[in-house]
């Protein structure tokens, strides 16, 4: 029973710390899901359109790598923790605006006039209007 107790925590160790910053690149990795997270300044300070956000990601040149995009709803989910009552986002966040920030799908039944976001104030996704000024995190994936 204590070696079975034992066991569990080290693999929740270990899975809690697949989720590093980089303070010095400015990103934050999830080796869980192969993806690496541009956590800067700018992630709390610009705010633009959904169609800015894409093409704002899509030139992104950061910590050396240009292949960046905005995130899908599922890859937000993966950084999402209700544990953290501040904004709900993973502790190894550094800068985070506890407002929405733009994913990567519009909606077609609306004829791309709405596209989803995340919401860290609940951990919640939602749609908003595209051409309403909301965050931007950008993602890549680690290869």
């Amino acid at each position: 029973m204590r070696a079975t107790l034992l066991m569990c925590m080290c693999v929740s160790l270990m899975m809690a710390q697949l989720l590093t910053r980089d303070s010095m690149n400015e990103v934050v990795k999830d080796y869980n899901n192969n993806l690496m997270w541009v956590d800067n300044k700018n992630t709390i300070t610009l705010q633009m359109t959904h169609k800015e956000a894409l093409q704002f990601c899509e030139t992104l040149v950061h910590s050396g790598y240009a292949n960046w995009r905005v995130p899908t709803l599922e890859e937000f989910e993966t950084i999402v923790d209700k544990t953290n009552k501040k904004n709900y986002i993973n502790r190894a966040f550094k800068f985070n605006a506890p407002t929405g920030y733009w994913a990567f799908k519009a909606h077609f039944r609306t004829f791309w006039y709405y596209a989803d976001y995340m919401n860290f104030i609940s951990g919640t996704a939602y749609f908003d209007n595209r051409k309403v000024n909301k965050y931007v995190r950008c993602v890549r994936d680690i290869k």
